[in-house]
């Protein structure tokens, strides 16, 4: 076990392929919390001070009620980095296996998530790796967004490691061509979140095992269905949140506010979809989209074209 000051009981919680995370007593308040700690190590002083800096500065985003706690940040005597959070009591992935979400639930848990983004990116830190594993919840509040500490451990990876512990299932086409990253990608990984918890699997996957590559790339180009039981208006907003297209994306901050406007208790017919999908990167196809698509922001949002 991993020595951490001011810690005890340290106990297994999970082990992954870049970190492993702890169970422990943080002495000086009597509480139980959870210790993410990084399996690379940091072995220059520089590296060390950097990790310190950025993650403090990461660790500002927990002040917002919708983000796991971050209550302190360090190294361990063998250069590991760590991180000491808020203790929850599981995750959306949970959740989703043993039962997809209703519609109600899943706007409820997205509108309070873009609301964490919109908060994440005014401050410049993006998340890098929305998904449902990253989404918790506890006795005292419904979704929390978890592990912005570890996105500035990504930050410091090089750009091919950064792909490997991408989770493919949630990240749009752009990370797969070493882009660099903007607040679009965290829309996008929000967006398939959202479907795949009512779902149950992730957008357009058939299994749990992850795709090659190359077939991956090849599913971005495939259209996301609707799904039974849920309003096209909901399906609709997000395959808009997850065009292949970063610039085609609402940002975090409209993508709330149409969460928002959804009316799930209505009798009213859903909105037709526009004539478009996340693969029709030609220009008449978007040309023949932005009218449409126009057309149903407006009407989610209740204004009228003019």
């Amino acid at each position: 076990m991993p020595y951490v000051p001011g810690m005890s009981g340290l106990s297994v919680i999970a082990r992954g392929g870049y970190a492993t995370v702890y169970r422990a007593m943080q002495d000086s308040v009597g509480r139980e919390v959870a210790i993410k700690v990084e399996n690379r190590r940091l072995d220059s002083n520089r590296d060390q001070a950097r990790f310190l800096r950025e993650a403090r500065a990461a660790g500002r985003m927990s002040s917002h009620p919708y983000v796991v706690d971050l209550f302190d940040v360090g190294v361990t005597v063998d250069q590991h980095p760590y991180l000491i959070m808020e203790l929850c009591d599981g995750s959306y992935l949970d959740r989703m296996r043993i039962r997809p979400l209703t519609a109600v639930e899943t706007k409820d848990m997205g509108v309070k998530i873009a609301d964490a983004l919109v908060h994440s990116h005014a401050n410049g830190v993006l998340h890098r790796d929305v998904k449902p594993a990253n989404i918790l919840y506890s006795h005292f509040n419904t979704a929390l967004l978890a592990d912005f500490g570890l996105a500035v451990l990504g930050e410091m990876r090089d750009s091919s490691v950064t792909l490997e512990v991408l989770t493919p299932a949630y990240a749009p086409p752009e990370m797969f061509r070493h882009d660099n990253p903007s607040g679009a990608v965290d829309v996008y990984a929000l967006c398939a979140t959202l479907y795949a918890v009512m779902r149950g699997r992730p957008p357009r996957w058939d299994g749990d095992r992850n795709p090659s590559l190359i077939t991956l790339m090849d599913l971005f180009h495939q259209p996301i269905p609707d799904l039974p039981g849920v309003p096209r208006e909901l399906v609709q907003l997000l395959r808009y949140g997850m065009a292949n297209d970063p610039a085609s994306r609402p940002t975090a901050e409209q993508l709330r506010d149409l969460l928002t406007k959804v009316d799930l208790e209505s009798g009213d017919p859903p909105v037709p979809p526009p004539r478009w999908s996340p693969g029709d990167d030609t220009p008449t196809v978007r040309a023949q989209f932005k009218p449409a698509k126009k057309k149903w922001l407006f009407g989610l949002l209740g204004i009228q074209d003019r």
